[in-house]
């Protein structure tokens, strides 16, 4: 992607887990408690996703994580396991286990001061979104939100179509780490930038038309 292209946008795009946020230090606990605890209450005696099988499934759809990492003879618990882990993830983050990526307040700020138009877009439900929003204080930067969980029938690639509308651009920067992400952005006629350091490996994000090793990075292409 030319140096030219990058020039005309506007609008960059960020997914968060991954990208912007660093959840693997507390959603794996959390997931794998969870997941214990809903077991231990129907006396079910089943082996606990390992942190690697749980990292491996973040960032896909909310529903098809759950499906992907529960056994199908359990599946459905899967509205039970959700909410043990959203009170879990909560509590984790509101008690400041969380953390956002080195680097980047200071990026977004930059990207700010340079007027472009920041969203937030995500695979996660409503009630995880809108928490990380708000302990990160997000929302000073970041100028329209929207998750798989808003509305029944989205997907990002749909997230992504509706906040290039409501920012009124033609051309959008996707930054992600997952090929979903890269996928959603190529559907849109977007850029798409690939985390090297987020959950998802090099292979996936091959196709990205940049890759990064830290999200600083993103104050180089956007001189």
């Amino acid at each position: 992607m030319s140096s030219m292209n990058i020039q005309k946008v506007n609008t960059i795009i960020f997914d968060m887990d991954g990208t912007l946020l660093k959840s693997d230090i507390y959603c794996v606990d959390a997931i794998q408690k969870a997941i214990y605890d809903v077991y231990e209450r129907h006396h079910i005696n089943s082996e606990i996703p390992s942190p690697q099988t749980i990292l491996k499934e973040v960032g896909k759809p909310s529903r098809q994580f759950y499906l992907d990492i529960l056994p199908q003879e359990y599946n459905y618990l899967i509205d039970e396991v959700q909410m043990g882990i959203r009170k879990n993830e909560s509590e984790a983050l509101r008690n400041g286990k969380g953390k956002l990526f080195d680097g980047t307040i200071e990026t977004l700020r930059y990207l700010k001061s340079k007027g472009f138009n920041l969203a937030l877009v995500s695979n996660c439900s409503s009630f995880y979104f809108n928490t990380v929003i708000e302990v990160f204080h997000l929302n000073r930067y970041i100028d329209k939100t929207q998750c798989i969980g808003d509305k029944k029938g989205l997907t990002k690639s749909k997230i992504i179509a509706n906040l290039m509308t409501d920012l009124n651009c033609d051309i959008a920067v996707i930054v992600g780490d997952r090929f979903y992400d890269i996928e959603a952005g190529k559907e849109n006629g977007c850029i798409t930038i690939g985390c090297l350091y987020g959950y998802g490996d090099k292979s996936e994000l091959k196709k990205a038309d940049f890759l990064i090793e830290d999200i600083s990075q993103l104050k180089n292409i956007f001189k």
